[in-house]
């Protein structure tokens, strides 16, 4: 017998998938007949680019790049060109020297999480009022991590907004179910309009005109997405979206976000329009977090050798400090798991998700394995219970918020060491 009913199912999917939760009214049966119909149909749309052809968008150039280049085993050439660029020409302000006169580069990274990312936001507002919170180099997010990314980059100025962004909103801010029988044509379980008309209300020209000006300093905003056609990530330099004189760089921009927080099935994929040859293709983009909960750019360029190029005449080697927020545990938290198909799911995903953020820590510390870098993160903490695992419920943002700007302003502690990892 099936217990569950659509109401549950569709709200547990939403919580397994880390976005808002979806409300069907009527029976589980039904649901799974229509996805079964609904994989026979699909939306019309043109035929994707060739495979391996470096491209931009329409009116746009070098804003964007292949980390992975056409094979996995050959990194793309095109992300140590861009950054050496970033180092050659920055303003002193892109860096810090500590009392004993090394230099020091701070960098930041933010996870994706879903609504979790409300304990970021408030980690950045309590580091601010704090003290101490350094002015980053180099700022990347994923997900829920590229909407906080341009705040952070931007930084405390940016603080209220941020504050707002993240405990102002509820589930009705970011999508709107499909109605079932919709579900057939469908490419995604509900409407993102609401997503959209939030991301627009907070990224605005203004914004883009900060982040230029920054980038013309020497530093980057980069966000991950994922291109599905090509089965591989893209970074996309934002700060070069907004440098750019097109007049499309806002929407653009925008677009960036939204495919860097569009999960599979649950929000409707970005589809962005390229030339090639006079006939127009349609690229796929999808939540960088297919690919990474988080990132960073250190792995795949020799940092100290491009260092040394931009400034020959320091006396001491530059240290390199990556900070990582983790919106979301890296903790196990067990409960009993009934024998449903919504139950099963939700835990399957939520841990592959968990993992797979743990998984990337790993990665990113073969850079302070390799003395490239020097790693520092932080994840909730097991001592933080939510009320409720309703993702996108306003009370428990609040209540995140709160708790991650309370404990940023005692002093973050930052961890060092991968979650289990013992040298």
């Amino acid at each position: 017998m099936i217990k569950t009913t659509c109401r549950s199912a569709s709200r547990r999917m939403a919580i397994a998938k880390h976005h808002s939760h979806l409300r069907l009214k009527t029976c589980t049966p039904l649901i799974v007949a229509l996805l079964f119909l609904a994989g026979c149909a699909e939306l019309l749309r043109d035929p994707a680019p060739p495979t391996g052809m470096p491209i931009q968008p329409d009116g746009f150039d070098h804003v964007r790049y292949y980390p992975i280049g056409g094979e996995l085993d050959k990194p793309s050439s095109e992300i140590p060109l861009a950054l050496d660029r970033a180092y050659l020409n920055e303003t002193p302000d892109n860096y810090e020297f500590s009392p004993d006169g090394v230099p020091i580069y701070n960098y930041l990274a933010v996870s994706g999480g879903g609504s979790d990312g409300a304990f970021g936001a408030g980690l950045l507002n309590g580091w601010s009022k704090h003290g101490g919170r350094p002015q980053f180099k180099i700022v990347t997010g994923v997900s829920t991590g590229s909407l906080i990314a341009p705040f952070a980059f931007l930084g405390p100025d940016y603080d209220e907004q941020l504050k707002k962004a993240y405990t102002t909103i509820s589930a009705e801010h970011i999508a709107i179910a499909h109605d079932l029988f919709a579900l057939i044509w469908a490419e995604s379980l509900s409407d993102n309009k609401p997503f959209q008309e939030l991301v627009s209300g907070f990224v605005d020209d203004k914004m883009l005109d900060r982040i230029a000006a920054e980038h013309a300093k020497g530093r980057r905003l980069l966000v991950l997405t994922t291109d599905l056609d090509r089965e591989q990530p893209v970074i996309w330099d934002m700060g070069a979206i907004a440098s750019s004189k097109s007049k499309d760089r806002l929407k653009l921009f925008r677009n960036v976000l939204i495919a860097s927080a569009s999960i599979p099935t649950i929000f409707p994929p970005v589809m962005l329009k390229v030339t090639i040859d006079g006939k127009q293709r349609d690229e796929m983009h999808v939540d960088g977090g297919v690919f990474a909960q988080s990132f960073f750019v250190g792995n795949q360029i020799n940092i100290k050798e491009i260092v040394h190029e931009a400034h020959p005449d320091w006396q001491k080697p530059a240290v390199q400090r990556l900070y990582v927020i983790r919106n979301g545990w890296i903790t196990p938290k067990p409960e009993i798991v009934k024998r449903s198909l919504a139950d099963i799911s939700m835990h399957s995903i939520n841990t592959l998700l968990k993992v797979s953020g743990i998984n990337d820590l790993y990665r990113l510390y073969v850079g302070d394995l390799g003395g490239e870098l020097e790693l520092r993160y932080i994840a909730i903490p097991k001592t933080y219970v939510p009320l409720t695992m309703e993702q996108f419920n306003q009370q428990e943002m609040i209540r995140e918020f709160n708790f991650g700007e309370k404990m940023a302003m005692g002093g973050i502690q930052w961890r060092r060491l991968p979650p289990g990892y013992r040298p």
